[in-house]
């Protein structure tokens, strides 16, 4: 039996807020890749004003499986740069997915270099290559950018206070405004 320590917390798999809004409330969570969830009814998202999906509730109610059009498209936005790029490998990718599993962010090589610290001598050029040629990377979100450390949520002061549009995490500690 594993320890509560490597269980998987399928609460933190899915975005907790809307990717059209960025408010809660009730979400129909894509299946695909992105991680993404979304007000699915204008009923869901109307508290938030949130344009919402559209689906009706007979629609929702039917649905066994949902994946967002950019999963089915095959086409993601860059976390770092906000553009649009092709995620399918078998037509020559330009924009490729963090290897954390709960992560759901994609990246162009390019810009994604720029950001991961490199403590093992790897240049952001060396890198980007790298990415570009498909090799697993873990994004820059998933350290703190000042102290390199990873997020301890049972840890008030190592949990990490991380941008919804920025790929740079701090932990509440390494907050340059923190005391």
């Amino acid at each position: 039996m594993a320890s509560s320590d490597d269980e998987i917390d399928f609460e933190d798999e899915f975005d907790s807020v809307c990717a059209l809004c960025d408010d809660g409330g009730e979400l129909l969570c894509c299946e695909g890749r992105c991680l993404r969830a979304f007000h699915a009814t204008r009923e869901h998202g109307k508290e938030t004003m949130c344009e919402s999906l559209g689906f009706t509730q007979a629609e929702l109610d039917a649905m066994q499986f949902f994946f967002c059009k950019n999963c089915e498209d095959r086409q993601h936005q860059c976390f770092a740069c906000g553009k649009l790029g092709s995620s399918d490998r078998s037509s020559g990718a330009e924009v490729f997915a963090c290897i954390s599993v709960a992560c759901g962010k994609f990246y162009h090589p390019h810009c994604v270099a720029q950001f991961i610290d490199q403590d093992n001598g790897v240049t952001a050029e060396e890198l980007e290559k790298k990415i570009s040629k498909a090799e697993p990377f873990t994004c820059p979100i998933h350290k703190c950018c000042i102290c390199k450390q990873g997020e301890n949520k049972k840890d008030p002061e190592m949990r990490f206070a991380a941008s919804s549009c920025f790929p740079k995490s701090y932990h509440r500690k390494c907050l340059p405004w923190h005391s």
